[in-house]
């Protein structure tokens, strides 16, 4: 039986407060891996004066307190959403924002493909372009999803899915915030086109019931739009630009924006601010090339130049290029992509059908209307600004950043077909998530000869309103792991083992995160607890003065900055038969992010690096890994199939 989406809401038991006294041990273990035997001795004294001390007792209370009077659970009540989105300060293009890939319509007018998927040149529109934007807008506007279940009996926490429906981040000093109109009110979606916005309306109210036009009537509303854009006459400032920018310029920006005409502009932010989601329709591909394609979801439509026709503030953009294909881009903080993937498989799934009915596949629908200088449609309206000298100096300064922002990042996707799920755990006997982490580990060993803390996300949705906790995915069993297996003195059989130790490890960290139980948020917490907590001292007149308590040593500990400097940011998606790559930007300095979707048959590994000197591109990184897939498949091979384990292995030189 299906179960609407919040239903079970009600059921979900908090978030729990970890341990200390667990939080602190597994920390410690976790450094392992890090530090020497000395070095660690050090660490281990220092946590152990923490967990035994006072301070930590009266920092773990103030946190009980906390969670008693916070609404849904003490960490995204108070901490998370503030400390690891609204008030990071770096451009939300690249830096934040994530992207899912989707495949090519049933339909797809093979013209439209030709070329390596260049079948159109830039500065038009296609037809079929049209109608595969009104198709998805339809199949996503019906959002009754039903409760997501793990193995069918326990059901995760929907809350997600109510906070990227007209939802936007907004730029303020010092720290954003999330702003979100009711989505059962909300009418309209924005529509941006050749740098211009407009609004458009996708529900009307028919006796008293919100429902859906058409994709007929959308996919006429949608070409009056790219009319209108294609008209060179009609010129507007590309104010998308600015939402590029850092969030305290682009803060700056919006506000001396609102002080040049409060009344227009600040309802033409509101509409763009409150749409359900937008949609960005460009009049350019770059084929069918995943780089040049992860590159456009990144970083906005090329030809304009980067950061153009995007508005990187909304929760939820679905991008169409002139090719008609498509991917969903998203703003991090209100909603994570494993959430929004669902929804985006989801409108996938049903191809375009032509409204004549007609058999158009080796046809590529061109709008051939001329562009006329009104629009005489009620369902759609222009959103314009009005600008003044400043605007124009903070958009060459915004698309100077963006130019750099581009320029450093460098993006692909890797799409290995050679294996996946199926076969490691019918012959890896290995847990494919754990397999895949050391991969990604002994990819990046071998890349810089050296081990690195590494970030994988665990979901915490089993609790109303969890997120998600850190997997501490190198561990001293990974270490050992990826340090024995290119040693040509080891035997298969001893590196098989050490791997099914270090994937036993991951495991069993993967549950204790995934429980609520990790020791990164709790820390965090108590970190900043820690930074604003009272203490009386005695003064001179015998009287008591209140003081702030100095920070413990296990936070200015330098292992504690190190252990969490994820130079391997990654992340697990679901296999996702209807995605094609997905990713988001590396979180360090000679890092990678590194977002992959395991299915039966393959995996695509979507992958952000920095040029910089100490990181490889992720061309060359995604060699590295495809050759440990192919080592890892091998020793598997080799102890489980062949029958000669204890030889050493020199097939891995």
């Amino acid at each position: 039986m299906t179960v609407a989406t919040f239903a079970l809401q009600n059921t979900l038991p908090r978030l729990p407060i970890p341990s200390l006294q667990k939080t602190c041990s597994l920390y410690l273990h976790s450094l392992l891996p890090f530090q020497t035997p000395e070095e660690h001795e050090k660490s281990k004294a220092i946590i152990q004066d923490f967990m035994n001390s006072s301070l930590a007792s009266s920092l773990q209370q103030r946190l009980v307190d906390i969670d008693h009077h916070s609404p849904r659970n003490w960490l995204e009540d108070n901490y998370w959403l503030r400390k690891a989105y609204l008030e990071w300060r770096e451009p939300l293009m690249v830096n934040s924002n994530w992207y899912i890939l989707g495949k090519n319509d049933d339909h797809h007018p093979k013209a439209l493909l030709e070329n390596n998927g260049q079948g159109l040149g830039p500065n038009q529109f296609s037809h079929f372009q049209i109608r595969r934007a009104a198709t998805m807008i339809f199949n996503g506007a019906d959002q009754t999803l039903p409760v997501e279940m793990v193995r069918g009996k326990q059901p995760l926490c929907m809350w997600q899915y109510s906070h990227f429906l007209s939802m936007t981040r907004v730029p303020l000093p010092y720290c954003d915030a999330l702003v979100q109109g009711n989505p059962s009110d909300v009418l309209h979606i924005v529509v941006l086109a050749c740098d211009k916005i407009y609004k458009l309306q996708i529900f009307e109210v028919l006796d008293g019931k919100k429902q859906c036009l058409s994709i007929d009537r959308l996919e006429r509303g949608l070409l009056e739009i790219v009319a209108h854009a294609s008209n060179t006459n009609d010129v507007q400032k590309p104010v998308p630009l600015l939402t590029s920018w850092d969030r305290d310029n682009w803060a700056i920006a919006r506000n001396h924006l609102l002080t040049i005409d409060p009344a227009k502009n600040r309802t033409a932010l509101s509409e763009i601010e409150y749409a359900l989601f937008a949609v960005c329709l460009d009049d350019y591909n770059h084929g069918a090339d995943s780089a040049q394609w992860s590159k456009t979801a990144f970083c906005g439509q090329q030809n304009r130049g980067q950061g153009h026709n995007r508005w990187f503030d909304k929760s939820l953009s679905l991008v169409v290029e002139n090719n008609g294909k498509a991917f969903i881009a998203g703003e991090h903080s209100p909603v994570d992509a494993l959430t929004v993937s669902y929804m985006w498989d989801h409108m996938l799934r049903k191809s375009v059908v032509q409204a004549s009915g007609a058999d158009n596949r080796n046809v590529p629908w061109l709008t051939n209307a001329p562009a006329p200088s009104v629009i005489p449609s009620t369902s759609v309206e222009p959103i314009t600004f009005v600008t003044d000298h400043k605007i124009d100096e903070y958009l060459k300064q915004a698309q100077a950043s963006a130019n750099a922002i581009s320029a450093r990042s460098d993006s692909s996707v890797l799409i290995f077909d050679e294996f996946g799920t199926d076969w490691i755990k019918r012959v890896g006997k290995l847990p494919p998530d754990a397999f895949y982490q050391m991969v990604l580990q002994l990819a990046y060993y071998r890349a810089h000869k050296k081990v690195t803390a590494t970030y994988e996300t665990a979901s915490t949705r089993k609790y109303l309103c969890g997120r998600t906790e850190t997997i501490r995915s190198c561990s001293i069993d990974s270490k050992n792991f990826v340090e024995a297996f290119d040693d040509p003195m080891t035997s298969d059989k001893n590196t098989y083992d050490l791997l099914v130790k270090a994937t036993a490890a991951h495991r069993k960290y993967t549950q204790i995160a995934s429980d609520g139980h990790g020791c990164d948020r709790h820390l965090l917490v108590l970190k900043l607890l820690n930074m604003d907590h009272p203490q009386h001292e005695s003064s001179s007149s015998n009287s008591l003065k209140q003081t702030t308590t100095p920070l413990h040593a296990i936070f200015t500990d330098p292992v504690f900055s190190e252990s969490q400097t994820w130079r391997l940011s990654t992340s697990g998606l679901q296999e996702g038969d209807q995605l094609m790559g997905t990713g988001f930007g590396a979180a360090f300095k000679h890092g990678y992010g590194i977002n992959y979707m395991a299915a039966r048959n393959l995996v695509k590994f979507g992958m952000e690096a920095k040029n910089d000197e100490d990181s490889l591109s992720t061309k060359e990184f995604a060699s590295i890994i495809t050759q440990t897939l192919r080592d890892l498949r091998d020793l598997c091979e080799r102890v489980n199939l062949d029958g000669n384990p204890e030889a050493p292995s020199t097939a891995r030189l």
